[in-house]
């Protein structure tokens, strides 16, 4: 009996493609290089689904936060817990700045009322 595979297995599965314009692409966008926190933490860049989860979190910055830091999660939490607020508000403007090119305040998902505190 043949195993069936959804179109997401396939396309997994599938060697990359080296033709076409999904190709090109890739070449020709910049994506931001990861942003290095720590010798162990690195974040980013930005996936498409990653992007999507943010907009739909709008409210709820710590889910955002979950979304944006991936597995680092927790570590990222933890590493500044101990530290002073300015130092995690300083840390938050330049990974937006560093993925996205905007402000905390511009970031996707941001809505205008966490703007404006």
């Amino acid at each position: 009996m043949t195993e069936r595979k959804t179109p997401a297995a396939k396309a997994a599965a599938a060697p990359a493609e080296t033709i076409g314009r999904f190709y090109e692409l890739q070449k020709e966008v910049s994506a931001p290089q990861p942003y290095v926190l720590t010798s162990t933490i690195s974040i980013g860049p930005l996936t498409r689904r990653q992007f999507v989860a943010m907009e739909r979190a709008v409210g709820d910055e710590a889910e955002q936060e979950r979304i944006l830091f991936g597995e680092n999660y927790d570590a990222i939490i933890e590493l500044f817990a101990d530290q002073p607020y300015e130092v995690w508000r300083e840390f938050t403007v330049e990974i937006n700045r560093h993925l996205f090119g905007l402000s905390v305040e511009e970031a996707p998902g941001k809505s205008e009322e966490s703007s404006s505190s």
